[in-house]
This record gives C-alpha cells, sequence and structure tokens, in this order.
C-alpha cells in the first residue's frame, strides 16, 4: 500500500492536471455546444444562430478572427479555448437550423429528412426494430449505421441524434486545426478551420453522409499532418486508414489513395526509389479500410447491396460528354424498375457500350468535369465558399485560385520535405479523381466531403507561405515545436470502434415491437408509427404569438421556406397542409413502407409511443408524387 501512495505521489499527483484536461475540456465543450445550439435564453441567441448557419461575411470575419486568436494563446490555455469556441460556432450553426425552420435540399422545417436523408433516417430507424440496411443505405452501411446507434442510444430522437453527429464533427475539426496550427502556423490552422466549416454547415443538423464522412476527413488529415511533419510512419498509417474509411463513408476521390500508398514507400525509402516494405503495409492499411466498409455491410446490411453502385449512373453520364448522372434514366426509363443490383449492372453495360461505340464522348465529359471545377457556377472547386450571389463570389475565388497556386508552387520547390510532397501528391490524387466523382452531379462539391478538408488546406498553405513576406516576424506563420495536442489518437480510436461495434449491438439487441394494427373504417387504410421526441415539427397559426423554434414554426415561415425544396411535386402537396398541423416522417412498423404523416395536430396524442392511424395514402399516379407516401390521418390513438 505504501509503495502504491509513493507512485501515485511521484508519477501521478505531479501530471493530474495534465491527464484532466482533455476529459474537461471536451465537458466545456459539450457544455458550451448544448448551450449553443439548445438555449432559448437570453432570446438572442437565436439571431446570432441564424447569422452563423447562414451569412457569409459575418460568420467568417468572426471565425476567422476568433480562431486565429485562439490558436495565438500560450499552452495550457490554447487547447480549452479551441475546444469551447468549436462548440460554441458548430452548436450556434446547428442552433441556427432548429432556429430558423429553413427547408434545406435534404431537411424540411428544420428537421424532418428529405430526398436521401429520408431514405438514410427511415432504414436507420428501422434497424432499431431488427431489420438490415436497404439496398440504397447498403451502399454507405458505415454512416447508416451509426445514425441508427445513436438514435437508440437518444431513444429515437431525431433532433438529439444529429446533434451528436454534429458534435463528433466538431471534436475532428477542432483537432485538425490545432495540428494544422503545429505544421504551419495559426494563420494556416485558422483559414483551414474557416474553409472546413461553411462545407460542414450546410449538412449540420441533417442525416447526410457528408457530416461523418468530414469529421474522418478532417480527423485523416491531421493524422497526415502530424506524421509528414514528423516523418512518423505510424501516424501516416493510421491517416491512410482513416481516410479509406471516410471515403467509405462518402464515395469520393479515390485515386487518391493509391498515389497516397506510393508517396509513403518513395518518403521511407532507402537508396532506391521506394521502400517495400512500407509501401506493402500502406497497400494493407488501405485494403483494411475498404474491408471495415465490408464488414459493417455484413453485420447490418444486404448482402446484395452494391458498394458505390451509384457510380454507374455517374459513369454513364460522363460517357454521354458529361451529362448529369439522371441522365441515364431519360434515355432508358424502364431500368427504374429494376431491382438496384441489377439495375446498376445493367447500366454499367450501357456505359461501357457508349464508351465503345463514342470513345470522345467520354473524354468531352472529362474534359467538362474539370471545367466545371475552375467555373464560375455552383459546381466549382470553392463554390461553398461565399454568398448566394455568384458573381459577387468571383473576386474571392480568384484569390483562392491564387492562394493554391503559391502553394502549388512551394509544394513543387520544397518537394523533398514530407509534408509539401504529401500535399502535393494528394492534390493530384484528388484532380485525377475529378472525372470519377463528377462536380456536376453534387451541388458545392458534396461529393469530396472526405477530401474537402485537403482542399481547404491548399489555400490556407498559400497564405502561410505568403506570411514569410511580412517585415514584422511574429505576423510571419511557422511552424510550432511543441508537445503534440493530446487525445487524437484516442479519440479517433474510440470513434472507429463505436462506429463498427454500436450499430451491431443495436441491430442484434433490437427487440421487434409486438403490433396492434388498428380496425379501420373500409375505404382507410391502418398504419402503425413510432412516434417519439424530436421527430415531429408543429405548425401553428399566425396569430398565435411566440417566437419560432423548433419544434413549433409558424405557418407563413413555413409556406415560404419549403419553396427551398428541391423537388416540384412535394412542394405542392406540403403547401396545402394546413395548421395547426403536425408533419412526420417515419415507417409503418407492420410493412416497413415509408410514411409522410400530413396530421392535424389535435389528432396527435399528447404521450408517445406507437401511433395505431387510420387514414388514407395521397393518391396519385405519378411515381414522382408516390415514392413520399404522404399519409392523411382521420384517427390516431396511441397503441395501449
Amino acid at each position: 500500500m505504501f509503495e502504491i501512495i509513493t507512485m501515485i505521489k511521484t508519477n501521478i499527483q505531479p501530471n493530474l492536471g495534465k491527464i484532466l484536461r482533455i476529459p474537461l475540456a471536451f465537458l466545456v465543450m459539450a457544455a458550451t455546444f448544448i448551450f449553443s445550439a439548445y438555449s432559448h435564453v437570453p432570446v438572442e441567441i437565436r439571431s446570432l444562430s441564424v447569422t452563423i448557419r447562414y451569412s457569409f461575411v459575418s460568420t467568417s470575419i468572426c471565425i476567422l478572427l476568433l480562431t486565429y486568436l485562439v490558436l495565438r494563446l500560450p499552452e495550457p490555455w490554447r487547447l480549452p479555448a479551441s475546444f469551447t469556441l468549436g462548440g460554441a460556432l458548430f452548436g450556434l450553426a446547428l442552433g441556427g437550423l432548429w432556429a430558423s425552420g429553413q427547408s434545406e435540399p435534404y431537411v424540411v422545417s428544420g428537421l424532418i429528412p428529405y430526398n436521401d436523408a429520408a431514405t438514410y433516417y427511415v432504414d436507420a430507424s428501422r434497424l432499431l426494430d431488427g431489420s438490415v440496411l436497404s439496398d440504397i443505405s447498403s451502399r454507405r452501411p458505415i454512416s447508416i449505421g451509426l445514425l441508427g446507434a445513436l438514435l437508440g442510444i437518444t431513444g429515437r430522437n431525431l433532433q438529439n441524434a444529429t446533434a451528436i453527429l454534429v458534435f463528433l464533427e466538431a471534436v475532428a475539426c477542432l483537432y485538425l486545426m490545432l495540428e494544422v496550427r503545429q505544421a504551419k502556423g495559426a494563420f494556416a490552422g485558422s483559414i483551414t478551420f474557416w474553409i472546413v466549416f461553411l462545407f460542414a454547415r450546410r449538412f449540420m443538423g441533417t442525416t447526410m453522409t457528408e457530416t461523418l464522412g468530414v469529421a474522418l476527413g478532417a480527423l485523416a488529415l491531421a493524422f497526415f499532418c502530424r506524421g509528414s511533419f514528423r516523418k512518423s510512419l505510424p501516424f501516416i498509417l493510421l491517416g491512410l486508414f482513416v481516410l479509406t474509411t471516410a471515403l467509405n463513408v462518402r464515395a469520393g476521390a479515390f485515386f487518391i489513395l493509391p498515389l497516397l500508398v506510393l508517396w509513403v514507400g518513395w518518403l521511407f525509402r532507402g537508396k532506391g526509389w521506394l521502400a517495400w516494405k512500407p509501401t506493402l503495409l500502406a497497400a494493407l492499411v488501405v485494403a483494411a479500410g475498404f474491408g471495415l466498409n465490408s464488414l459493417v455491410l455484413r453485420l447490418i446490411g444486404n448482402p446484395e447491396g452494391l458498394l458505390f453502385g451509384n457510380f454507374a449512373e455517374s459513369l454513364y453520364g460522363l460517357a454521354s460528354g458529361g451529362e448529369r448522372w439522371s441522365y441515364v434514366y431519360t434515355q432508358y426509363s424502364e431500368t427504374l424498375s429494376l431491382p438496384d443490383k441489377e439495375r446498376m449492372q445493367q447500366i454499367y453495360q450501357l456505359s461501357f457500350d457508349l464508351i465503345r461505340q463514342n470513345p470522345m464522348g467520354l473524354v468531352r465529359g472529362i474534359l467538362h468535369q474539370w471545367e466545371l471545377l475552375f467555373s464560375d457556377t455552383w459546381f466549382s472547386v470553392y463554390a461553398y465558399v461565399g454568398g448566394e450571389d455568384v458573381a459577387a463570389n468571383r473576386p474571392l475565388h480568384l484569390v483562392l485560385y491564387a492562394l493554391c497556386l503559391t502553394a502549388l508552387v512551394q509544394l513543387v520547390r520544397k518537394w523533398k520535405t514530407p509534408f509539401y510532397s504529401f500535399l502535393l501528391i494528394a492534390t493530384v490524387g484528388i484532380f485525377l479523381s475529378v472525372p470519377f466523382v463528377p462536380p456536376g452531379d453534387a451541388h458545392k462539391m458534396r461529393a469530396f466531403a472526405a477530401t474537402i478538408p485537403i482542399m481547404a488546406l491548399l489555400p490556407a498553405v498559400g497564405v502561410s507561405e505568403l506570411s514569410h513576406l511580412f517585415p514584422w516576424k511574429p505576423a510571419r506563420d511557422l511552424p510550432v515545436e511543441e508537445r503534440l495536442p493530446a487525445g487524437l489518437t484516442g479519440y479517433t480510436t474510440l470513434l472507429l470502434l463505436f462506429i463498427v461495434i454500436a450499430p451491431y449491438v443495436a441491430l442484434k439487441t433490437a427487440v421487434p415491437p409486438v403490433i396492434k394494427p388498428p380496425v379501420c373504417p373500409a375505404g382507410e387504410t391502418a398504419v402503425t408509427m413510432h412516434y417519439n421526441a424530436g421527430t415531429s415539427v408543429r405548425l401553428i397559426r399566425e396569430s398565435v404569438l411566440q417566437l419560432d423554434w423548433l419544434p413549433e414554426f409558424h405557418y407563413g415561415r413555413y409556406k415560404i421556406f419549403i419553396h427551398n425544396l428541391p423537388n416540384d411535386e412535394a412542394i405542392n402537396i406540403l403547401s396545402q397542409v394546413e395548421p395547426p398541423a403536425t408533419l412526420m416522417l417515419g415507417y409503418d412498423i407492420t410493412t416497413g413502407k415509408r410514411v409522410w404523416l400530413l396530421s392535424p395536430t389535435d389528432l396527435m396524442p399528447g404521450d408517445y409511443g406507437i401511433l395505431q392511424i387510420c387514414g388514407k395514402y395521397y393518391e396519385t399516379d405519378d411515381p414522382d408524387i408516390k415514392r413520399y407516401w404522404f399519409f392523411y390521418p382521420q384517427e390516431i390513438k396511441l397503441q395501449p
């Protein structure tokens, strides 16, 4: 006992502050995040959160100034200050969606998933009833599985589950910012965080796979910065594994992976051009990343699901001279009726036939995608950096291109330095991937979520290099030889374990509910649905005097914002809802079919549970409308 006490006094007690600093920083960050996202007091937080979510100029000034000042703080204040600021910024951006009630491409009235996001949400919810993922969600099983696990942890509360996703992303982006500061300085760390945040905020609060893709991409780049700056093979291999996982979460610039494998072999070469042992290790790490995705698919997905199957649609568009992914369905609409796997196989065959018949169409398609990358459109490389006026964004984008060019010149000049050679190879890998991840298929570079942090780092390095021209020495951006930011490896390891184990546990421990379908009058359909907190939106009349805040929004605000949705057929139906009304997305537990519930609020029960509903689906022969499964209840009861 005496020896144990002596050991504690000698080894643990002097370092107790350092040991507790990381968990305390996480706790403070979590508290700041929760307050910023959920608090209704003071009321001014509402306008601030909407500004951080949707404003460009004000948000950019705030982020660039505050993050730079925080990164210039000395230890031990830098890490807790960074985490606190990050928690506030990400919490406010999420709260801005909930406070505004905006309808965006993937969410209705600040909460209800829409389009692809709706499919992911329904499949993640069905996981908790013991059902494996559908063919569509099986293309990206890691992210959908994680969403299902979070829904299970939060009691199917969609609002809280998406909040946890955003928090995980916030931690990853903060670690990236701190690692970039170590490798290149405060300017570079601040600008990298700013660009990544502008991309990420569009998906905060949604169930899209981009949120986890950005998070893992940021962690991967953090490891690459640490590993290349210190020429550490273990950290580089960790970065490669996490990047591979990120690209499996949100398919994107896959060509970066083989180039980085060769770069690892070159970096740790002896007298030759390539060291085979590090190259082999890197290749095995990449294979392990794909293996992880396949493992999750096998555990919770449909074995018949086709990983990355939707590339077939993009390939046909590319072979057609640069058309969008949906072009194949305008040419061969009959393929829509085929099962997912069979449809994709047929589209691949159509694509290869088209390439053989007209190979120049593929060449034109490739050139068109590279042209889009530097165009004045919403498909350019930094389209998400700026406001809604494309013309007004042009000067800013030109500045970013100039900074990228400055960085590239320095990367070539200093290619023998590990950090510079890494960024050069990664940039080439992204550029080569562009034709096969067509920017024209994904608004504002959405498909590049996993590699957006690398694209953000490039202009940041340009600014860092230009800062060396400043005559005032403190203004120069320089690498920092300090103790590494603690917790990166532990956080990443826990996150990776969680995204594999938690969905499997959620599926295997699921207890399918015992359903008692209601007996409905003739002509009505019986539906049973889960009804939980944080899953519905209530529309109130304009005469009700209260601030709009999730879950209640005035009808006028709702009716204006639903016109932001990308599908007119859904807008026409949703605009016909009359307040007071409750909107909710779910699925019929008995059939597994999606249900868009459009209900008068006075029919909804006061408690949560399983709903027994009698009503009618919206009657139409239009398949574009029918796929939403809008449902109008006549009677709703809670199952006893």
